[in-house]
């Protein structure tokens, strides 16, 4: 869904993933949200990375244009659910899979249903936050 407004229209997202021990993995999952086949997603940025180990569990904040957001997240996914191998995850917090938690929210400018055209678009399931 692309916006008639002025400007670039951004919305951030919060990947949930399965993975706290091994830097390595989480830097490649969160490298994975500013590049997809090697081609770089030009208005995507990784604001943040928190990191809990007893959890065994980390929050990738990213931030995109809404019509490229999708497209960031799911490269980001994908590295996680080939990276993390939940049969040997442990930690304190019950993980769903590699990847448990995506919520979108929208930042000023975007409305909540342009978040939610990229959950539908992307076919994942995302939780639009208003």
């Amino acid at each position: 869904m692309s916006s008639s407004r002025p400007g670039l229209c951004l919305a951030a997202c919060l990947l949930n993933i399965s993975e706290a021990g091994r830097k390595y993995v989480v830097e490649n999952i969160a490298r994975a949200a500013l590049e997809e086949n090697a081609q770089k997603h030009p208005e995507a940025s990784v604001l943040s990375i928190f990191s809990d180990q007893n959890y065994n569990r980390s929050v990738i904040a990213t931030a995109a244009s809404v019509d490229k957001l999708g497209s960031s997240v799911l490269a980001a996914w994908v590295e996680a659910f080939q990276s993390i191998n939940m049969e040997v995850q442990e930690g304190i917090h019950p993980c769903l899979e590699a990847v448990d938690l995506i919520p979108v929210y929208p930042l000023p400018g975007v409305v909540v249903e342009e978040c939610g055209a990229v959950a539908r678009r992307k076919r994942t399931f995302v939780c639009v936050i208003r």
